[in-house]
């Protein structure tokens, strides 16, 4: 039986029976503003606080200071955690280790990502984003090759992980290049619903290999306490 652990957001760990099983690499698709961001340091905070697991934040599009100023409005957030080092957040694009590894390949990012990763000893791992790192690989090829060989090293090392990939918004599609959803064991989308005028987020579980979940369309709501899901028809 394999072992759950929760996200702490309790609406999708009821939808994933407990929560995400340990070891899984998981791909969390969504466009700007429908909160990859909110959900991925709730997940990681939660694993300090509750397992007493280091949770590492790998990010390619924002600075650390900036992502720690957006977050210490809500609840769950703990500098306490960030200035010990065991929620860290890295700012992959300004870190020396990369400078270490040129020319960019697809080995050498790989390299420059495992060397944090381990260095942390984190249990929990976010990359933010997938998208952007495929980005600067150049073809297909290389992107396939890097993602394959990233999903191996993210279990081999021992880590649950969330990827996040950034796709258009109004859209039905997991990723930006279709390959990311084939390599990796579970896959939550996060987009948009227009009602009335407004503009909602929704959150979707597509799949998680070993979980009988529902694939239910939820209505994502952020607060305070980080991201909480309410049912469709509470429209």
């Amino acid at each position: 039986m394999l072992e759950k652990i929760r996200t702490g957001i309790e609406g999708l760990d009821i939808i994933l029976d407990g929560g995400i099983p340990r070891g899984h690499c998981v791909l969390l698709s969504g466009s700007c503003g429908t909160g990859k961001t909110i959900l991925s340091q709730k997940f990681l905070f939660t694993g300090a606080k509750e397992y007493g697991e280091p949770g590492l934040y790998i990010s390619l599009s924002e600075p650390k200071d900036k992502m720690l100023a957006y977050l210490q409005d809500f609840e769950f957030f703990d500098r306490n955690l960030v200035d010990s080092g065991v929620v860290q957040v890295v700012d992959l694009t300004q870190d020396e280790r990369l400078s270490n590894f040129q020319p960019l390949t697809t080995k050498s990012l790989m390299n420059a990502i495992s060397a944090v990763i381990l260095e942390s000893k984190a249990k929990r791992v976010v990359i933010d984003s997938v998208t952007a790192i495929c980005n600067s690989l150049g073809n297909q090829v290389n992107i396939r090759d890097f993602l394959f060989e990233l999903s191996l090293q993210l279990r081999y090392i021992g880590c649950t992980s969330i990827l996040i990939s950034e796709v258009p918004p109004m859209t039905f599609q997991y990723s930006v290049y279709g390959i990311e959803e084939f390599i990796t064991d579970g896959v939550i989308l996060m987009r948009e619903l227009e009602n009335k005028g407004d503009l909602l987020r929704t959150l979707q579980v597509v799949k998680m290999r070993g979980v009988g979940h529902s694939r239910t369309r939820n209505i994502v709501e952020i607060n305070s306490k980080g991201i909480e899901l309410k049912p469709m028809f509470e429209l």
